[in-house]
């Protein structure tokens, strides 16, 4: 048995392979009170079925749809959420969607199950999109040839002038760590200012960095321990890891989501964030 994952925890819809009813939804006692009465998966059980696909079980319980187990799985340094029928024959690695919804509730599992201490990303040097106290703090990680990271700058740029209290705090990111993005993300982060940012979106030539800030290899370094390797990535208050361009409505019902700001703060470093 081989599971594939899904690499973007907000994809397009996978299939959910349907669960034959005989096994799912009927069987001696399950119509006479709750299936959970008289099935039940262990960890162990969840482990042996999952075999060498997974690292880790983390957790089992129920799912959002009836007749299946919801298992919390590590691999590879991500989180992901894998159902395991009631028979216990059937493994669905795909994306459950609620159709009055239209919620995407694996997706926002992913999401609740990668967090990161956002304390542990420094703010010093960021190039700031709004203001540097502002309450809600995105950290976003932009490669300068990244031309997605500069459709995800318009966005902040739109949210940030009708939402004062929201505010990117972006960390140039080299993804490969070759030489010659290294150069621009270093020549960002000393020139200091959106503008140098927007340049290197445009693939204008930057000034060499020469200011011998070592704040793209602290990038670099947290981006390895989150394991965070495309861009844009952004890091929400919460912890919450999401990539890509997403449009402004998802980011502002991402941040409502979180709730009055995050439950952590980012921390800012000894400098000031630059702007």
């Amino acid at each position: 048995m081989r599971i594939v994952f899904p690499v973007v925890p907000l994809a397009a819809l996978l299939l959910l392979f349907a669960v034959p009813a005989a096994h799912a939804f009927t069987g001696e006692g399950c119509s006479s009170g709750a299936c959970t009465d008289c099935h039940s998966l262990t960890r162990d059980e969840a482990k042996k079925i999952l075999g060498s696909n997974v690292d880790n079980v983390l957790s089992v319980g129920a799912s959002p749809v009836g007749g299946l187990w919801e298992v919390a799985v590590e691999k590879a340094g991500q989180r992901w959420p894998l159902y395991i029928d009631f028979s216990k024959e059937y493994v669905i690695a795909g994306q459950i969607i609620q159709v009055s919804t239209k919620e995407n509730l694996t997706g926002n599992r992913m999401l609740s199950m990668n967090r990161v201490d956002v304390s542990q990303i420094p703010l010093a040097e960021s190039i700031v999109v709004g203001k540097k106290d502002a309450k809600q703090r995105i950290i976003v990680f932009d490669d300068p040839d990244c031309p997605h990271c500069a459709k995800l700058h318009e966005t902040a740029k739109r949210i940030v002038a009708a939402n004062p209290d929201v505010a990117f705090f972006v960390r140039p990111f080299p993804r490969n760590d070759d030489r010659e993005t290294r150069e621009k993300a270093l020549s960002i982060v000393c020139a200091g200012t959106i503008q140098a940012l927007e340049d290197a979106f445009a693939g204008k030539s930057l000034p060499k960095g020469k200011c011998g800030s070592m704040a793209v290899d602290e990038t670099i370094r947290a981006a390895k321990r989150f394991n965070i390797r495309s861009t844009p990535t952004m890091v929400f208050p919460d912890g919450r890891v999401v990539p890509g361009a997403l449009e402004a409505e998802r980011i502002l019902s991402l941040l409502k989501e979180d709730g009055a700001g995050g439950k952590a703060e980012p921390s800012a470093g000894k400098s000031k964030p630059k702007k």
